[in-house]
């Protein structure tokens, strides 16, 4: 029992390690998922909808903190550091996130649940599979409590966990600020959005496989039927009810496929225009213009006034927001730039902060900042010579 008490908590302490840390690297991602589960629950509890609601102003700090006390419980762990704390709060977490995996894989609500954040997808029953074996894992580790030993000195663990700490807040707080240090999203430096967007992997298919069925009623008779036996059904007096169709085997789902920008002005897309452009252009990303930080709105107009001069050079400021509002946004900041308008949810995939600024070769990304460290022009021209 010993041995299998040691083997259990280091397995289990390293997949929290883990598992913290890759969500801990986009802090901005999870929330996003937060934010979908609030949804759904704020849907199916219309009693509590204000509430589940009214959490989404909290979901970064609740995504920074659910995160950072995952790689928290991981060390402790490890270190054998106040079991008992440990393995309470433990339980307790690892409860609440088997009742949302769930909940999502039963009623199919939020089909991947974030748990290694975009590193791995994971089905919903598939982390459902996974949170149960951690319960197992966490009833193991209750029954033999008594055969925990810490791989250090008390005075020696703590100082350790005291480092830990810092060095995970440290870690989460630079990862918000600063973008992710592991960038696992499709709009990562060195990836081809357009390639990613058109491209089909070998042996996948372009399309859904669908298998339909007519369903036809004749009296009080149902009967469920092919495109071909449908002609013989409609002469023999059954009449059409439903169509139901089922996917067979399912179509490749690009990772890029909302890629947009619309010129509200006018209507003009330019979608086309950006993926086909050889030449260089940094993209303004502002999901949500309410929430963006001011700050850096110096740096970003005195990038456009360089941009605008230079010579083979594009820049783009995108939002999700209403021509009025973009329009009034520009005018109290005295930006001389327009905001073009594009997906929300592509919006908040590019840009894990509000404001970020990429720069593509053609459609390719070369780099990106997030909108606390905006490059400067000098920084731009390095890129540029040959």
């Amino acid at each position: 029992m010993r041995n299998l008490f040691l083997i259990v908590r280091f397995i289990t302490g390293a997949l929290f390690v883990f598992s913290g840390l890759v969500k801990l690297n986009d802090p901005s991602g999870f929330a996003i998922k937060l934010n979908e589960y609030f949804d759904v629950f704020a849907q199916d509890v219309p009693s509590l909808d204000s509430f589940f609601q009214s959490l989404k102003d909290y979901s970064i700090l609740l995504s920074g903190s659910f995160c950072a006390l995952e790689v928290l419980l991981g060390v402790a762990m490890l270190l054998g550091w106040q079991i008992r704390a440990t393995l309470s709060i433990t339980t307790v977490l690892i409860v609440f996130f088997t009742f949302l995996t769930g909940y999502s894989a039963v009623y199919n609500k939020v089909t991947d649940c974030g748990c290694f954040g975009d590193f791995i997808h994971l089905e919903p029953w598939d982390s459902f599979k996974k949170d149960l074996i951690l319960l197992l894992f966490v009833g193991i580790l209750l029954a033999g409590i008594k055969f925990n030993q810490t791989l250090f000195q008390t005075i020696r663990v703590n100082q350790l966990m005291m480092g830990a700490t810092a060095l995970t807040l440290g870690f989460g707080f630079y990862c918000y600020f600063y973008l992710p240090v592991w960038d696992f999203l499709p709009y990562k430096k060195g990836n081809d959005i357009d390639f990613i967007m058109n491209h089909i992997p070998p042996g996948e298919r372009a399309t859904d496989s669908v298998e339909i069925r007519f369903v036809m009623q004749k009296g009080s008779d149902s009967v469920k039927v092919t495109t071909s036996q449908y002609a013989d059904f409609a002469q023999k007096g059954y009449v059409f009810v439903r169509q139901d169709r089922r996917v067979i085997v399912k179509g490749y789902d690009s990772p890029i496929h909302d890629f947009a920008i619309h010129d509200l002005q006018n209507g003009i897309d330019y979608k086309d225009s950006f993926l086909k452009y050889s030449g260089y252009q940094v993209l303004f990303i502002a999901p949500f213009l309410s929430n963006t930080d001011v700050s850096c709105l110096s740096d970003i107009s005195k990038l456009h006034d360089f941009i605008s001069k230079k010579e083979g050079m594009k820049f783009y400021a995108l939002s999700s927001a209403s021509k009025e509002a973009s329009n009034e946004y520009a005018k109290k900041h005295g930006l001389k730039f327009t905001f073009f308008a594009a997906d929300q949810k592509m919006l908040m995939t590019m840009a894990r902060y509000n404001p970020t600024v990429y720069l593509f070769k053609g459609s390719v990304v070369i780099d990106k900042w997030s909108g606390m460290n905006v490059p400067k022009k000098e920084e731009l021209e390095n890129y540029m010579r040959p």
